[in-house]
């Protein structure tokens, strides 16, 4: 159990457990493979979602609108991703905040 304390609807103090959040982290990690990668994990489990760094790279090489277009599918995956590991829709926003308090 987390000793940080948030306030729910009420004003009540409350742990993130109590209000169903889990424990959001980015840390680079050593895969199977040998090669550090950076890897999510959420309530202590690892993300199991990559891009495929060759076909981002070609991406680019396209030129902006078709780079602009990738980002924007990605971060759709991505999204899409995190919410069924949870069983519950997020958004973007909520991502980029469990990226800087580490609950979501």
């Amino acid at each position: 159990m987390s000793d940080e304390i948030f306030v729910n609807e009420s004003g009540d103090q409350v742990t993130p457990e109590e209000l169903g959040l889990k424990r959001f982290e980015v840390k680079m990690r050593q895969a199977e493979n040998g090669v550090v990668e950076k890897a999510i994990f959420i309530g202590g489990e690892k993300l199991d979602w990559s891009i495929d760094l060759s076909s981002f790279a070609e991406a680019i090489k396209m030129g902006p609108t078709y780079y602009r277009a990738i980002q924007r599918d990605i971060e759709k995956h991505f999204i899409e991703s995190v919410s069924d590991f949870l069983g519950r829709k997020v958004s973007m926003d909520e991502i980029k905040n469990a990226i800087k308090d580490g609950w979501i």
